[in-house]
């Protein structure tokens, strides 16, 4: 980092701190937390009653909230030390990182379901045009490629959003950016009946990531920022946002589309930015442990991987006659991490190392890879 808040008194972090903050420290245990709660949902769902816990796959809502505000972000500040974005770099930096991998993991998966007979198989092949056009998020998914409907709604937003900051700065954040959240959360209300949709689209897609865009543009205006680090100005600020998180998770119903699930992002948003605003808060410790943190840097990698681990996972289990779902979430942790770490080593470090070349920052080289690796 280049300059760091985490040695500082709350009193003196101010805006032009978190404007030089080129990693934020959190950020890595935030993405572990979300990961871990998908896996936890995928491996033990309905395994207890506590409603908080059988919602882990609102980690990708959290993933949602924390790639809006970092994508927007990254151009808002590219746009201050350079005076334009780049949509050339940004989709270089986007294609190095997000295809090597992704395209890793559906090669693996095809060639096994083109190898291999069954209707596990036959539901690959189906949904395996959608994985690689990014458009799974709009149709019917029937196969363990269902988990790409997430990186679909991300290249969506990819396609859309760096173009809007780039040409219409002003109009976006202040009137398009308003409505397009308004229009996303309305499908969750069920106020559209008539209109057929994918079941994704009526589960506020798009909301969270709007959502983390908006708390970009609220943070990266001076009285934004002030605003927010005077309501989040207690080192505590992000355990109450967490305990808002588990209160808003909490809600009894089955069924949390609507307010409940609009509550939930908006807690989320509130912890993204109590541990964005200033490094030194009373959760730093615990989201910069190494194991933690180190999930968190490989997430995306343990997200790819995760459902091609699972099947094993559960096939050894039932192998031996073991049918503990907590000791299968633990075998699903360590063979995704230990997947992904793989990945990570010998396929996506060389193309990140390229990517670099495309910061939107002077001589790169200065600063850690893991804000712009994202």
């Amino acid at each position: 980092m280049n300059r760091s808040a985490h040695s500082r008194p709350l009193a003196s972090v101010s805006y032009s701190d978190y404007l030089a903050t080129r990693t934020f420290g959190s950020l890595d245990g935030l993405r572990a937390l979300a990961i871990l709660g998908v896996l936890w949902y995928h491996t033990t769902n309905d395994l207890v009653f506590w409603p908080a816990l059988n919602r882990g796959f609102l980690g990708v809502d959290f993933f949602f909230v924390i790639s809006g505000f970092l994508i927007v972000t990254l151009l808002l500040r590219e746009r201050r030390n350079s005076g334009a974005i780049s949509l050339r770099n940004f989709y270089v930096r986007r294609s190095l990182r997000i295809f090597p991998a992704y395209w890793a993991m559906l090669l693996f998966v095809a060639s096994v379901a083109f190898l291999k007979a069954g209707q596990e198989s036959d539901a690959i092949k189906r949904d395996l045009p959608y994985a690689l056009l990014y458009v799974s998020n709009m149709v019917p998914m029937a196969s363990l490629l269902s988990i790409t409907w997430s990186l679909s709604t991300e290249e969506q937003f990819y396609l859309v959003i760096p173009a809007f900051e780039k040409y219409v700065p002003r109009f976006f954040p202040l009137v398009l950016l308003p409505i397009a959240y308004i229009a996303a959360c309305l499908p969750t209300f069920d106020l559209l009946p008539s209109v057929r949709m994918p079941v994704f689209f009526r589960q506020t897609t798009f909301g969270p990531i709007l959502l983390g865009v908006m708390l970009a543009h609220v943070l990266d205006h001076p009285r934004g920022w002030s605003a927010a680090a005077f309501l989040l100005r207690s080192s505590l600020s992000p355990v109450i946002a967490l305990a808002m998180v588990a209160l808003a998770l909490s809600y009894p119903g089955a069924d949390i589309s609507g307010w409940p699930r609009l509550a939930i992002h908006g807690s989320l948003a509130v912890l993204l930015a109590a541990c964005v605003i200033r490094e030194n808060h009373a959760l730093a410790q615990v989201l910069s442990w190494w194991p933690i943190r180190r999930i968190g840097m490989v997430s995306y990698g343990i997200y790819l991987y995760h459902l091609v681990v699972y099947w094993p996972a559960a096939k050894l289990l039932g192998l031996i006659g073991v049918h503990s779902k907590f000791l299968l979430f633990a075998l699903v942790v360590a063979g995704s991490w230990i997947t992904a770490e793989l990945s990570y080593r010998f396929l996506e470090q060389k193309f990140l190392m390229l990517k670099r070349r495309y910061s939107p920052f002077e001589r790169p080289e200065r600063y850690p890879a893991k804000f712009g690796q994202y």
